[in-house]
């Protein structure tokens, strides 16, 4: 790989004994690339000796023993050859902090001063040159561009990998378009010097080149957008549907799919998908993990979309599920029906970049606005995606924390995006996205979206007749958050810290600059009255919180929420200072709309009238906020719950408060239901003991009579799993929570060793995760196993899974979210392990709200409302193991109420058959160790 530019690059990786070397960690190993004019020019590894003792986990993970460097030079014997090479040269590093803090602290042991030259983080680089990767570390960057790396943890392999990804990026940089070179420049100044220098380097090679460059582009208003192809055809081919001769045996699909699998629930599942779109009957589906259900719904969709020539919709819970259909599962369906499908998601407007407003920040940080360090890389981010982007849509993007507030300021509003003042407006991402919508054969959308769009009539949506609701079995609870409301100390914080009144480059800050241009209109007296203003607006939410968390919020720091009667919370002193709050923010909103009009006379360049969008839409966001407030302080319907969360300090500036509808089956009947042709609802999970009762119940679907259908699973559950749970395991309620915790961290620990790969454990509860953590992470390193931990190791589904994924023997333990909607194959998870069997917690204030309902009516709360929810909630766990027909593994369940409790028999009966086994542990494990490694399938 050449590039044209003598550049010098030293790549340096070291293993270490630890991270800490003021501590006393050594370098063990060190590796080191030569990059010259863009080529690898030398490659150098060596062990290096040193009179620290290498831990056992540094050994796993390198493979580095203390054999290997007890005849190792030492540093001082390398460091001269080392200097040599860094003469000039520019330090690249992967997380450069790391290496060179062990790398100066062994050149000053040596006698050599630290290393001051020029310095360039891959890290760093990658994050802004890819912004849309999931992940930064060097193993999955290397697999991500195929970049050979057989010896992960090795720093002659690492420091190889790292520079031919540098030169990589490199190329990538040199290509750029020449407008994008130069909006870079602003945004670099906090980064590493010689990424800032390739940044430059670039831009002058690119002032030759940059009209032959650039035509590749869309170049608009110093932007470097990526062209918009339309690959619309006209007029659109109908397609017949018949289920039999597309997944049949030797039907269509087979024929383009090399993973094709016969299945007669798909063909029965997307027969009864057709049949009621064409009787405009409502449809609940239950489909069992490996039904194929996606291409059952779409299939039977895309061809009465073509008969009807409108949008059918496809509405799921989860972001991944979206972008599955769109990337996986449409494709496919072209490939078996030969003709080109248009499908297009569709989000809600705060999704999608307003390029006016990203185009004013950019004038802003070139200006008087000090950007931080994520602000500076999430703006190099951003234009770099642009150049890639079709859809503007912030999910693509892996911005760094402080890059989401940023984005608060850069999303699409309907202030700052009409026709008529946005010079933007014909490459707008958000427009564009509701057109692709209306031409589309498959809109796929999230249940948030089509509730906001159903029952606030924003009309994102086209009009359309024909809807799928996938991840059906969250729809309830969806919905109970769009009809509910909630608000917190924190978000009107962020409103006041968004008029920028402490900054000295903030909102008001360009205020001030625009009243200096009009003198004439406004004077600055009249700015400094509404910092006093909204100074004074500060004050008075401080003192509601403080008055609200003494008013609602209990002591008892094991108590998550706090429920609260509205009337009983709204005493003389709350009453007192709410109303004082709201005066001050009905002044605030009226001052700054009189501003607004009174500017809107004058001639303004666009940059003021960006201003001016802005400062309208904080109104706007104070306004709606403030109602909010009022709703969850004065409101009380009798079906609704009103509830407060704080932190476990209980302190005021952490106090949120919720609103909820406790029963919407009606509201769903009334208003949702009734106002589409054909609703089908589709799950893994929608039946309790085979029957949809409960669902019908909570959607309010008892009088739509819609069709019901469940498909079993074709997997052979009695061959490739089984289910065991241990006879002797303490209970919580008579022994304790502590005695069970210790049960559960001993019994993971024994059981690593018979399954020796990949274990998933569920739990119900945050708290029991970090208390078997804490127990069996000592442990880890003598089992030679990691741990994941949600909350302990982060609270990022998606990273959390990879690094599981990455290491053939690990655990990683979860709760909530964990339950459902990872997807993990084969060896990917050998053993699932649920804690305890999923009932909600009964401090739930919704739940609360419900049962007492259900108890009113003379119902049991027990086996109308928690029994089915917990059943639902164990067969999303309970499907995390099997998800091909490869697949072969063990479900243990610690809670032995599954087998002692009379509802038991209602978990057991919602599963598929397979062997199980009721015994003591040791007998467990025995079972585990025939069936990992004995040899028989069970």
């Amino acid at each position: 790989m050449n590039i044209d530019k003598p550049n010098k690059f030293i790549v340096i990786d070291v293993e270490t004994t630890g991270n800490r070397p003021r501590d006393g960690d050594r370098i063990i190993e060190i590796g080191l690339a030569v990059v010259d004019n863009g080529q690898v020019m030398k490659t150098f590894s060596s062990f290096v000796s040193c009179d620290r003792q290498i831990p056992s986990f540094v050994s796993r993970l390198t493979g580095i023993t203390e054999n290997d460097i007890i005849d190792a030079p030492s540093f001082s014997e390398l460091a001269p050859s080392i200097l040599e090479d860094l003469d000039g040269a520019c330090l690249v590093a992967h997380h450069i902090d790391f290496d060179l803090q062990f790398l100066n602290n062994e050149l000053v042991a040596a006698g050599y001063e630290a290393f001051r030259g020029h310095m360039l983080d891959t890290v760093e680089m990658a994050r802004m040159l890819y912004p849309a990767l999931d992940g930064y570390r060097l193993p999955s960057l290397a697999e991500q561009f195929n970049l050979s790396h057989e010896n992960p943890h090795r720093a002659g392999s690492d420091a190889e990998v790292t520079a031919h990804l540098l030169l990589l990026m490199l190329k990538k940089m040199y290509t750029l378009p020449h407008v994008t070179l130069q909006q870079l420049e602003a945004c670099t100044s906090d980064m590493y010097k010689g990424l800032q220098l390739c940044v430059y380097d670039a831009m002058k090679m690119a002032r030759t080149r940059h009209q032959k460059n650039d035509s590749a582009y869309d170049i608009y208003q110093d932007f470097a957008l990526k062209k918009q192809t339309d690959t619309r055809t006209e007029p659109k081919a109908s397609i017949a549907f018949n289920a039999e001769n597309f997944f049949g045996t030797n039907g269509a699909l087979a024929s383009v799919s090399s993973s094709f699998e016969h299945r007669n629930g798909q063909v029965d599942m997307s027969d009864h998908v057709y049949a009621c779109f064409a009787d405009a009957k409502h449809l609940i589906a239950e489909a069992a993990t490996g039904t194929g259900k996606t291409l059952a719904y779409l299939y039977p969709a895309v061809s009465k979309s073509r008969e009807k020539n409108r949008p059918v919709v496809i509405a799921t819970e989860t972001v991944a599920l979206q972008q599955q259909i769109k990337d996986r599962d449409v494709p496919l369906l072209e490939k078996g029906l030969d003709l080109p499908i248009e499908a297009t998601v569709l989000k809600g407007r705060s999704h999608y970049l307003c390029l006016q407003k990203f185009a004013h920040f950019l004038e802003q940080i070139r200006g008087t606005r000090q950007a931080s360090y994520d602000e500076q890389l999430s703006t190099a981010q951003i234009l770099i995606w642009l150049t890639e982007t079709e859809t503007g849509d912030v999910e693509e993007l892996n911005l760094p924390n402080g890059g989401y507030a940023l984005w608060d300021e850069l999303k699409s509003d309907p202030e700052s995006c009409t026709h008529s003042n946005c010079t933007f407006f014909s490459r707008c991402f958000y427009p564009r996205a509701k057109d692709n919508a209306r031409q589309a054969d498959i809109i796929i959308t999230n249940h948030a979206l089509l509730f906001t769009d159903h029952f606030q009539g924003t009309r994102t949506l086209p009009a359309y007749d024909y809807l799928v609701v996938d991840e059906a079995h969250h729809l309830e609870e969806a919905a109970g958050r769009h009809l509910g409301a909630t608000i917190s100390y924190q978000h009107f914080m962020r409103l006041y810290n968004q008029f920028g009144v402490q900054e000295h480059a903030g909102l008001f800050a360009d205020i001030s600059v625009l009243i200096d241009r009009h003198f004439t209109v406004v004077s600055a007296d009249w700015l400094r009255e509404r910092k006093q203003e909204l100074q004074s607006l500060h004050h008075e939410w401080n003192q509601l919180f403080i008055a609200l968390q003494s008013a609602i919020v209990k002591k008892d720091k094991r108590q998550k929420s706090d429920v609260y009667i509205p009337e009983d919370v709204v005493n003389a002193h709350v009453f007192d200072v709410w109303k004082r709050t709201e005066a001050g923010g009905s002044d605030v909103i009226r001052a700054w709309r009189s501003f607004i009009r009174t500017f809107k006379k004058e001639a303004l360049v666009p940059a003021e009238e960006t201003l001016l969008q802005k400062v309208n839409t904080l109104c706007n966001d104070l306004e709606e906020a403030q109602k909010t407030l009022a709703s969850l302080l004065t409101s009380e319907e009798k079906n609704e719950v009103y509830w407060a969360e704080s932190d476990a300090n209980k302190r005021p500036d952490r106090l949120r408060l919720y609103r909820r509808p406790i029963n919407i089956s009606e509201q769903l009947a009334d208003e949702f239901f009734s106002n589409t042709k054909s609703i089908v609802l589709t799950s893994a999970t929608l039946t309790v003991k085979g029957s949809f009762q409960y669902t019908i119940d909570q959607l309010g679907l008892t009088n739509a009579q819609p069709e019901c259908l469940q498909l079993p699973s074709p997997f052979q559950y009695e061959k490739q799993a089984q289910l065991l749970v241990p006879e002797d395991f303490p209970e919580i309620r008579q022994d304790g929570e502590e005695r069970f915790t210790e049960a559960a961290a001993h019994f993971l620990c024994s059981l690593t060793s018979r399954v020796n790969g990949r274990m998933l454990v569920l739990f119900t509860s945050h708290q029991m995760v970090k208390d078997v953590s804490q127990m069996i992470k000592p442990h880890m390193q003598d089992l030679n196993y990691s741990l994941f931990a949600q909350g302990v190791s982060g609270d990022n589904r998606s990273k959390l899974v990879k690094q599981f994924r990455s290491h053939e023997r690990s655990i990683l333990m979860g709760t909530t979210t964990f339950w459902e909607g990872i997807d993990l194959p084969g060896e990917d998870v050998r053993a699932l392990i649920i804690v305890r069997l999923p009932f909600a917690p009964p401090d739930d204030p919704v739940y609360m709200a419900k049962a007492k309902q259900i108890e009113a009516d003379g119902g049991s709360a027990f086996s109308r409302l928690a029994l089915p929810r917990a059943v639902l909630r164990f067969k999303q766990g309970f499907g995390r193991l099997i998800r091909t027909k490869r697949d072969r593994g063990l479900v243990f369940v610690l809670d032995k109420r599954l087998i002692q409790a009379r509802y038991g028999k209602v978990f057991l009966r919602s599963l598929p058959t397979l062997p199980s086994l009721f015994a003591p542990s040791e007998q467990l494990l025995a079972r585990a160790e025939e069936f990992y490694h004995g040899g028989k399938r069970p």
